[in-house]
């Protein structure tokens, strides 16, 4: 059973069997021929390393005492060369003498002389199962180090291609533009994306993205790279060509998206896209999102080029430049309420102010003009409205004149308004019915019907509500009937030149009729000189409000 064992062991294995005695190696290799799937004989330490430098051998017996170079000699050149080299030697010595300058260069067994077959075999069977053992840990390690490199291979392709698409995806696009990567670049948006996901789920709009995908393969330029970015977003960048023929593929893709439907299973689907075009190098993907949100704010299906004076992109680093302001001011109450006096035109006598909120920043007074926008972007319009509504309760608790409040559509989503004026209200003892609400025309125009409600509910506790701006946008003159509003102001823009542009003047004057129609009462605004003061009168508007009044300031020109 030993011998079948060390046959199972060794009979892959190939052998390298140094002794100068001719008997004694002719003896011997026949009986390693048997064990062994290949034996090499060499007739002394010089022949053996000779042949041990130009082959590979899984294990090495050698004769311990051999002329010009011995078994300990032939040993330390080995492994020096391949200190995991299995190396046996045989000896007619056992001594101290013998052994341990054998143990010292490695040896990994001995045969003594004469050689015995159950010892012999012992040795060659332990010597042969490590290297075994070492064979298969290191086909194991081959093995680890294959998988290793085929999932790197894999996790890298992941790493660059979206997963629904098989497209490159936006960490490709970064690694490009790393690389110093340029070109024209075609920002590719679907619009009303959401509507195809709500409308048939999103497995069906998973699939329709892929169609997409693959019609934007077929039609893609020679020489371009497709990505998608993220969502219903696509990339197409061609290498080289100037914006104008950028810009004609772009009408020619716009062209062939309006005829081609995309078509799954029983859906059919046609879709229209809204393309941006850049060019240039790191800013480029920048570049291209302000084109493409530039064209969305005109409208969808269109293409629109970066321009580098974009006034869109400016408007968007002011408003950058405004939110962390507007944190601070919040956080330390530095919102202000300036009042601006509100005439009455029949008795030319100041009734009432409007709260209009300003940021004091170290000597600086700012407008609202400039941070309102930032405010409703990052949802901080309602803290804007508390601090301007406890500020201003507070300053006219111990006066008795009217005064108005601004609130936006923010304001109403948040639904806190109803309680927080009511307690505001109560807290600084005024009455509801010195308050107005100052709504946008666009909140009665376009506002859900629950905000509609609280309106209605502040009307109800006694506050008077005002549409602020009216005319500026779609009026929607049914629900400003609905609303049973106190007061209508005409939108300054129609009041700054209606001594000299007779469309104004049509226009205040259709307002003004409208207003009185459903027993409201007209402010006009911008009132900023006497002849547009004059032709107010004239009109019979019941108050005015502009620089030709007051200007807005932190205290009232004359205390009531």
């Amino acid at each position: 059973m030993i011998t079948i064992k060390l046959n199972e062991l060794t009979r892959d294995l190939k052998l390298l069997y140094v002794e100068d005695d001719n008997a004694s190696r002719e003896q011997l290799a026949e009986v390693f021929r048997i064990f062994f799937h290949d034996t090499t004989t060499a007739i002394d330490g010089q022949d053996g390393w000779e042949k041990y430098q130009n082959d590979h051998f899984d294990l090495v017996i050698t004769d311990i005492h051999m002329p010009r170079m011995d078994g300990i000699q032939l040993t330390e050149k080995i492994k020096a060369t391949n200190s995991k080299q299995k190396v046996i030697i045989i000896s007619a010595h056992d001594t101290s003498e013998y052994l341990l300058p054998a143990i010292r260069v490695g040896v990994d067994g001995f045969i003594v002389k004469p050689v015995e077959s159950e010892q012999m075999v012992e040795v060659l069977e332990k010597t042969a199962s490590a290297i075994h053992s070492e064979m298969i840990a290191q086909d194991y390690y081959k093995y680890l180090e294959n998988e290793i490199i085929h999932k790197t291979l894999e996790l890298q392709t992941l790493a660059v291609t979206d997963d629904l698409t098989g497209l490159f995806n936006r960490n490709k696009f970064n690694q490009f533009l790393r690389q110093g990567g340029q070109g024209a670049l075609l920002l590719l948006n679907i619009d009303n994306f959401d509507n195809i996901n709500i409308s048939y789920g999103y497995y069906n709009g998973d699939v329709i993205l892929q169609k997409i995908a693959q019609f934007l393969q077929k039609n893609a330029p020679p020489f371009s790279l497709l990505f998608r970015l993220g969502h219903d977003e696509f990339a197409i960048l061609c290498e080289g060509p100037k914006i104008e023929e950028a810009l004609a593929y772009a009408e020619e893709l716009k062209t062939k998206i309006s005829d081609c439907p995309i078509v799954h299973e029983e859906i059919s689907i046609r879709f229209t896209a809204t393309i941006a075009i850049a060019q240039g190098d790191a800013d480029l993907l920048k570049n291209a999102h302000i084109a493409l949100k530039e064209g969305r704010l005109i409208g969808k299906n269109r293409i629109n080029v970066y321009r580098a004076d974009s006034k869109f992109e400016t408007y968007q680093k002011e408003i950058q430049h405004y939110i962390p302001l507007l944190f601070d001011a919040i956080k330390n109450s530095t919102i202000i309420p300036y009042f601006q006096p509100i005439s009455n035109n029949s008795t030319k006598m100041i009734e009432k102010y409007e709260a209009l909120a300003r940021i004091v920043y170290k000597d600086q007074i700012i407008m609202p003009a400039l941070f309102i926008h930032a405010a409703e972007l990052s949802g901080m319009l309602p803290d804007i409205t508390r601090i301007m509504v406890e500020k201003s309760f507070k300053f006219f608790q111990d006066k008795s004149i009217e005064f108005s409040i601004n609130i936006g559509e923010q304001d109403l989503n948040h639904g806190y308004l109803i309680d927080f004026l009511k307690k505001t209200a109560q807290t600084s003892h005024i009455s509801p019915q010195r308050v107005v609400i100052e709504i946008l025309e666009g909140i009665s125009a376009h506002t859900t019907e629950q905000n509609l409600n609280q309106l209605n509910e502040l009307k109800e506790l006694g506050f008077q509500l005002a549409i602020d701006d009216f005319g500026a946008q779609n009026s929607n003159f049914e629900r400003v009937h609905r609303l049973n509003v106190d007061y209508i102001k005409i939108d300054g823009s129609f009041i700054k030149n209606i001594d000299t542009n007779v469309n104004s003047y049509k226009i205040a004057h259709n307002i003004s009729n409208f207003a009185k129609s459903i027993d409201a009462k007209v402010i006009a605004e911008f009132v900023h000189s006497d002849s547009v003061y004059q032709k107010v009168l004239e009109l019979g508007i019941d108050f005015s409000q502009g620089y030709h009044i007051g200007e807005p300031n932190p205290s009232l020109e004359k205390e009531t």
